[in-house]
């Protein structure tokens, strides 16, 4: 009967219709090779919408309202989130305290709010109405605009962002120098929409637009990565130590100095090298304060004539600030840099309202202290940055002061999250950096992917983790500058600026029809 509300059983396919979307959105994010999922992800979710691209169907009334479409939305932004963020449970139960439950209902909570962002997505794209007819355009501006609102708002979880699916198709992945992951979103769901009219019409003409797209992309895609692949670079050699250590088993103290001799047999194989990157905080003890093993580090170091870059958690002047730091030695030991990683993790390096939790708990926690300044590391032949672990998913970061670099350093540690995606999205999220920028990137880690991008995107080198091998090859100089070094992350706030521009007119329209 028109109007019956359906039970659970009714909508069972519906739900599933979101849950199957959730999980095309998250697939290439653990598996890139199986990018093109991407393009198809959204189509279940709109067949859940019951939306048809005949405006005369959808004047019919079929079409669920933009308030069920939020409800849908919501859903699908949970099925997101609890896919690609699971691992988050493993550092909370391992190292937080917490009990599992409360654990869990922290992570519900969590998935719950940022699952909001998906039904705000949701609710806009179904505003301008049944009449209106489906919109490909936007579709894409729409979702685009509320990736780019989710990142600013909910910073802290920078992951599932729609462009990131495509980071094994590379003649596409190189429109990242001119947008960034935002601008391959927008493109991703553009091709959602123009495949979706083509599910429901089957009519050949909505292949067109899908068609010059796909053109435009693979001759520009391929030109770019001729361009890359052919031509002459400076380079430096370079060493990386891979390493897999646990989490618990890195920070004992009787574990320090195995783990430093660990490092410095491995580094001593590299006979070549100018460089060689070792992990964050891989050194295990405070390279300032700790006087005892600093000089069996530098003792260490005889018979190796590289440059070694090393993580520690160390102190400046004040004995009880520490920060997690990048330092680069020079042979012989001499402390020739040192990055103090500027953005921290929350509830990892630092407590949010420590002094109104501790007052209510009694609870206090060992944090770090955020640097103040971005570094370039410079020896005679080579100039480069460094991004500390989590620095690479934060793109405007990154791009600090990387005009003055050869190439970039990610150093990172990864081990507190066990097996599951973070690691592969570490991965693509230092991909798209490089393409960003045209910089190679040298990414050492501990259970972490490492090796070595090419200013193209390409792995030269990809170690996954466990492996805990050496990694020799050549880091590729590049200065150039790309046009998302100048204009930055423009695909999403101009979508956002739309938006905000389209419900203004609305509520405009709305107060003068109530004023009449």
């Amino acid at each position: 009967m028109p109007g019956k509300r359906l039970g659970i059983k009714e909508k069972a396919p519906e739900y599933l219709l979101i849950i199957l979307s959730g999980v095309l959105i998250n697939l290439p994010l653990s598996y890139p090779q199986f990018y093109y999922t991407g393009w198809i992800a959204l189509l279940p979710f709109l067949m859940s919408c019951k939306l048809s691209t005949d405006k005369s169907v959808n004047s019919s009334g079929d079409a669920v309202s933009p308030f069920e479409g939020f409800k849908k939305g919501w859903l699908l932004g949970i099925v997101i989130f609890m896919m690609v963020s699971f691992w988050l449970y493993f550092p909370l139960v391992n190292f937080s305290g917490l009990p599992w439950i409360i654990s869990i209902f922290l992570l519900a909570m969590l998935f719950l709010v940022a699952g909001l962002f998906y039904g705000l997505w949701a609710w806009l794209f179904l505003l301008p109405g049944r009449k209106k007819g489906f919109s490909s355009l936007w579709l894409a501006i729409s979702w685009t605009g509320i990736e780019y609102l989710r990142y600013r708002l909910l910073p802290d979880l920078p992951f599932a962002f729609a462009g990131y699916t495509q980071v094994d198709f590379l003649q596409l992945l190189q429109l990242a120098d001119i947008g960034g992951v935002f601008f391959l979103s927008f493109i991703v769901i553009l091709f959602n929409g123009y495949l979706f009219k083509l599910f429901r019409q089957r009519r050949l003409r909505h292949l067109i637009p899908f068609g010059l797209i796909l053109i435009i992309i693979f001759t520009f895609g391929s030109l770019k990565l001729n361009y890359y692949q052919d031509k002459e670079y400076k380079y430096l050699r370079t060493g990386i130590v891979q390493t897999s250590i646990s989490a618990s088993e890195k920070w004992k103290v009787a574990n320090i100095e195995p783990i430093l001799n660990l490092l410095l047999k491995k580094s001593s194989q590299f006979k070549e090298a100018d460089l060689i990157v070792w992990p964050e905080s891989s050194l295990t003890f405070d390279l300032i304060r700790n006087e005892y093993y600093r000089k069996k580090f530098i003792e260490g170091l005889a018979g190796i004539k590289a440059y070694i870059q090393a993580g520690s958690l160390a102190i400046i002047d004040d004995e009880y600030q520490r920060y997690n730091s990048s330092f680069l030695i020079a042979p012989g030991g001499r402390i020739k840099g040192r990055y103090n990683k500027l953005r921290l993790v929350p509830f990892g390096e630092y407590l949010p309202f420590a002094e109104v939790i501790k007052s209510f708990s009694g609870y206090s926690m060992n944090s770090s202290n955020p640097g103040q300044e971005v570094v370039i590391f410079t020896i005679p032949s080579a100039r480069w940055k460094t991004a500390i672990c989590s620095e690479i998913l934060y793109p405007e970061l990154v791009q600090r002061k990387v005009e003055q670099a050869d190439f970039i350093v990610n150093q990172s540690n990864e081990a507190w999250y066990l097996h599951g995606n973070l690691q592969e999205q570490m991965w693509i999220a230092a991909v798209f950096r490089a393409v960003e920028n045209r910089r190679s990137i040298v990414k050492a880690g501990n259970f972490a992917f490492s090796g070595l991008i090419s200013p193209s995107g390409r792995a030269i080198i990809k170690n996954a983790p466990g492996q805990g091998g050496l990694i020799s090859g050549s880091v590729n100089f590049n200065r150039e500058e790309t046009f998302y070094q100048q204009w930055g992350d423009f695909a999403g706030y101009l979508s956002l600026g739309i938006i905000l521009l389209l419900l203004l007119i609305k509520l405009i329209m709305k107060l003068r029809v109530r004023a009449r």
